[in-house]
């Protein structure tokens, strides 16, 4: 099985664990926050939300609750940890850091943590860019994660299950595989670093007067592909559309 070292089971669970433990607070926050503004219970709400005119119904939140609960349940704990800790294992064998080996941090921190950022971006911005460019995929694929053109929180895992292993999972472990992190780097900063730049990215709503540029792709579908907006900055597919439409509330 995926699972014989009792190390790597331990790693990649813990890793998931944390993601769900604060994924599922934030994503259903955000949910109520909608409900208050659709309401009209909230003005300040009303006011931080990019599209206030844009509301779930009853069915899509059913349908958006449904399909995140399978991905980061069933996806996540039952084909990635296992698949990804497998790779993880063969690449370094013997020479897999472990939680038993010292935590050397400013390795971890300033070295490891900056490549896990650079090839999160990179692999997601590639991958996002075909299933834009690829009419099959973006048909079959793709249009699962679009059909909300006002995103919540919950909906940066609302995805076709295939692109949220390869297209939103992957590129968060390749960094930690390629780097050889420590597991602490793991679970206790990476991965919760991911989680909380991908929910933000589809939360919809201005925090502390910044405007998540992720919110004008989802309206506009051609323009700001990546995570961090660097690649996009780079190749000139960066729009920043939403901070122009709420600069003066």
């Amino acid at each position: 099985m995926f699972w014989s070292a009792e190390n790597a089971k331990s790693v990649s669970w813990k890793c998931g664990l944390v993601s769900n433990a604060i994924f599922w607070p934030i994503s259903l926050l955000g949910m109520y926050a909608d409900h208050l503004v659709a309401e009209k219970k909230s003005h300040l709400l009303e006011r931080c939300k990019l599209q206030p005119r844009s509301h779930l119904s009853r069915k899509e939140r059913m349908d958006l609750l449904l399909l995140a609960l399978f991905n980061m349940v069933f996806v996540v704990f039952f084909i990635c940890c296992p698949l990804y800790e497998f790779a993880w294992n063969r690449a370094y064998r013997s020479c897999r850091l472990t939680e038993h080996d010292d935590w050397m941090w400013l390795e971890e921190v300033f070295l490891k943590i900056p490549v896990h950022v650079a090839i999160a971006e990179t692999w997601f911005y590639w991958t996002h860019r075909l299933l834009h460019y690829s009419t099959w995929l973006y048909r079959n694929v793709h249009f699962v994660h679009h059909r909300f053109k006002a995103p919540t929180a919950m909906a940066c895992v609302y995805a076709h299950p295939l692109e949220f292993a390869i297209g939103n999972i992957l590129p968060i472990w390749l960094g930690p595989i390629v780097t050889n992190a420590h597991p602490a780097t793991c679970y206790r900063l990476w991965f919760p670093m991911a989680i909380l730049g991908t929910c933000k990215g589809h939360c919809g709503y201005r925090i502390l007067g910044h405007v998540d540029q992720h919110d004008d792709h989802h309206q506009f579908f051609n323009c700001n592909y990546g995570g961090l907006y660097l690649a996009d900055y780079l190749l000139g597919t960066t729009k920043d559309i939403a901070s122009k439409r709420t600069k003066n509330l």
